[in-house]
């Protein structure tokens, strides 16, 4: 499947060709999809972390909980928009994204 007419898709990680429509490339192994939730789910354990952080030293450190709530706040943010992107990758359609992990 050709987005936009161009050539032949390829993986992004090992450069072999594709038809386009795979989830998983046949060759290396790669699934971006994958490694993209994996990534949400350390951004979700910041996120715990710090959530439970900010509960446990209460009024004792008001100054820090607003940068563990800022830390909280931006980990969340991204966990969301690293697990919508997940679903929307392929080896060979959003792969340079996940290709580094």
């Amino acid at each position: 499947m050709r987005l936009f007419g161009g050539s032949t898709p390829r993986c992004k990680r090992c450069h072999s060709d594709l038809t386009g429509d795979e989830e998983v490339c046949p060759h290396c192994g790669f699934s971006p999809r994958q490694m993209g939730l994996r990534v949400s789910m350390a951004l979700l354990l910041v996120f715990v972390l710090s959530m439970s952080a900010i509960v446990l030293t209460g009024p004792f450190w008001a100054g820090p909980a607003l940068l563990l709530l800022g830390l909280a706040a931006v980990s969340f943010g991204l966990a969301v928009v690293t697990f919508v992107v997940s679903f929307l990758v392929t080896p060979s359609r959003f792969g340079t994204v996940f290709a580094r992990f």
